[in-house]
């Protein structure tokens, strides 16, 4: 199965992966990461006060998309699902409405939202992509940012493409596919060692697929990886067990995460309890992959995050713009960001670099005592489990977060450090 870049979003192609550790892709025994709940301290110890934050998050749970059934490898029926692909389920509303409450629980607790009541005008500003699961996940965490309050959630009329998030289908941003591979190909020794760095995971995804048992049995892992320019060289392709793997490795953990029977998360292939959460995890890795293709990489960041970048260095910079702001996207979208910045992530219950659904990037600036603006990068997702159960959140019970410190900084950075990452050309 092949994995292209144009005229695909990745967020249209299949998805997931399998852990190795935090904070950089590779193996070995990370640090803890520092909770993102605290509030940071200047590197003399004085106390700060939140001035701006702006939020980069991936959609809720949804149904997959068609590109994603593995077709001629799973063995079994899918299970049916109560929307039609790619569309947020009601239980992924729930666990974003639930995400936004705890967003507003954090930011109350630092002075940027009042505890009760709503919000003044020009407070939050809220835009999402054009797609429906984006839309529903923006309205959805508004609700719980300021019930009942009926926030605005801007967005580009339903199926245009905005280039804010799809630049490619868009046309903001182009690429040129062979100089494109010929640039990435110094970062790609992790996709290319899948065979045999990933080679568990791999066989894990073939085992809720079934064909391991299938006469000849599929051998996935030992599948070439190759990466290509497309015929028209206007995209990248993929081949190998990357892509061979990864959106059946999606569904299974979109079933986990919609509540489903285990019975029916990869056909009970995978066990229960602790062997079904470990197992998810590590085949979420691959999806983390993926975008070390697609997004991550020094030639592609740029063009992915083309608008995206500098919308983000505005929302943190400029005197017009709110002291909260809510962008809801994909996945690809957090990888690019992820990639500019330098950083990595890896989410309880998911693999290095794999965004969680409805998780992402908070930017925090900090004013100290002496008027400098400092800023936090961190990650904040709600665990599989915090999804699977609707699972209620607050400052005592958290979600899952973690400071992602820049590189050459510790927790803080001066923001004009972070806003020179975003500086992009088209």
């Amino acid at each position: 199965m092949t994995r292209r870049l144009i005229p695909l979003a990745l967020t249209s192609v299949l998805l997931i992966a399998a852990p190795l550790a935090m904070g950089t892709p590779a193996m070995g025994t990370p640090a803890a990461p520092t909770d993102a709940t605290a509030v940071p301290r200047s590197p003399t110890g004085q106390a700060l006060r939140l001035e701006r934050v702006v939020m980069l998050v991936r959609h809720g749970v949804r149904a997959p998309l068609d590109t994603e059934a593995a077709p001629g490898l799973a063995q079994g029926d899918w299970p049916a699902w109560p929307v039609v692909p790619s569309h947020l389920t009601l239980h992924g509303a729930a666990a974003a409405t639930l995400m936004g409450a705890y967003q507003r629980q954090w930011l109350a607790a630092n002075g940027l939202l009042p505890s009760t009541g709503c919000p003044a005008d020009g407070r939050v500003a809220i835009w999402t992509n054009s797609a429906e699961r984006t839309i529903r996940t923006g309205e959805a965490m508004a609700q719980g940012l300021a019930p009942n309050c009926s926030l605005a959630v801007g967005h580009k009329p339903p199926g245009t493409l905005d280039p804010l998030f799809d630049p490619f289908e868009a046309g903001a941003a182009t690429v040129d596919a062979a100089a494109a591979v010929a640039a990435m190909e110094p970062e790609m020794s992790d996709v290319r060692n899948a065979p045999t760095a990933l080679a568990p995971a791999i066989a894990l995804t073939a085992r809720g697929l079934g064909c391991d048992r299938t006469a000849p049995a599929c051998d996935l892992a030992h599948l070439p990886t190759t990466i290509t320019p497309s015929a028209d060289n206007r995209g990248v392709d993929l081949r190998g067990p990357v892509a061979q793997t990864a959106g059946a490795a999606q569904i299974f953990i979109l079933q986990y995460l919609e509540g489903m029977p285990v019975e029916q998360v990869a056909w009970g292939r995978l066990g229960t309890g602790p062997d079904l959460r470990d197992a998810l995890a590590r085949i979420s890795r691959l999806h983390g992959l993926q975008f070390d293709v697609f997004a991550r990489n020094a030639y592609m960041a740029p063009r992915k995050a083309v608008a995206l970048a500098p919308r983000l260095a505005d929302a943190l910079t400029r005197a017009d713009q709110p002291p909260v702001t809510l962008l809801v996207g994909h996945d690809d979208n957090i990888a690019a960001i992820t990639g500019l910045l330098g950083v990595h992530f890896q989410a309880r219950g998911y693999g290095v670099d794999d965004p969680p659904v409805g998780g992402g990037l908070r930017l925090e600036v900090w004013r100290d005592a002496g008027g400098q603006s400092l800023v936090r990068v961190a990650y904040v997702a709600q665990t599989p489990d915090q999804v699977r159960t609707l699972a209620p959140l607050s400052l005592e019970t958290p979600p899952w977060s973690a400071v992602l410190p820049l590189p050459g900084c510790a927790e803080l950075c001066p923001l004009k450090t972070l806003t020179d990452k975003l500086v992009v050309t088209r």
